[in-house]
């Protein structure tokens, strides 16, 4: 089996055995030590997130889901999202359409937008070009930058079976919106770049100072 497929398989597993079970929430918390941690002190699942991504970035699924699943039951909507991405890579669209639904009608733009494609593409749930259209306007509004592509794409071709129709002035505003949201994110990741290379700068120098100290 190459690795891809085995990574597939174990990540399917994972979120067989994890997401869908009734005792989920009850093992997550005498698994993990994070999740211990929350009968003596507030969790911020923002941190949960963002432990969690690292987890998924070095491989560690099994960790990764655990850190998710219990940002998502303090109804933290990104980790809800993450995990119907995961549900989505286990080949599990049913659970998938679950958590982007959950995360969608609190707000979350890119719930929204997931949830918006799963209808487009009946992908877990009926096809429904209504719907699929309601949930990216939603998105859009909240200006996250895939849906105002896809809206943009759609007033360039037509789309959303026949929902939309051909615009080109529209196709072209979506796409100036679409430029301006763009630039924004991108000077958000390079001030996140600075931010993290300054951080790693100051551990270097504090790391060389206790060094030259212990000479």
């Amino acid at each position: 089996m190459s690795a891809k497929h085995n990574r597939s398989f174990l990540v399917k597993v994972l979120i067989l055995n994890m997401l869908s079970s009734v005792a989920l929430a009850d093992s997550v918390v005498q698994a993990d030590s994070v999740v211990q941690a929350a009968s003596v002190a507030p969790v911020d699942p923002k941190k949960l997130v963002e432990q969690a991504d690292f987890a998924l970035d070095r491989e560690e699924l099994d960790n990764a889901a655990k850190l998710y699943h219990q940002a998502a039951e303090l109804n933290y909507t990104p980790a809800q999202v993450a995990l119907g991405n995961l549900a989505i890579s286990a080949q599990e669209p049913e659970e998938a359409v679950g958590w982007f639904l959950m995360a969608a009608t609190q707000g979350d733009a890119a719930g929204q937008h997931q949830l918006a494609l799963s209808y487009l593409s009946g992908t877990g749930i009926e096809i429904n070009a209504t719907k699929a259209l309601y949930w990216v306007r939603r998105s859009a509004g909240k200006n996250y930058l895939p849906a105002v592509i896809l809206i943009a794409n759609a007033y360039r071709s037509g789309g959303f079976s026949g929902l939309v129709a051909v615009d080109l002035d529209q196709a072209q505003s979506w796409d100036d919106k679409a430029s301006r949201l763009k630039k924004i994110e991108q000077k958000k990741a390079q001030e996140r770049k600075e931010e993290q290379e300054a951080i790693l700068k100051k551990r270097q120098e504090e790391r060389a100072a206790k060094e030259k100290l212990n000479k």
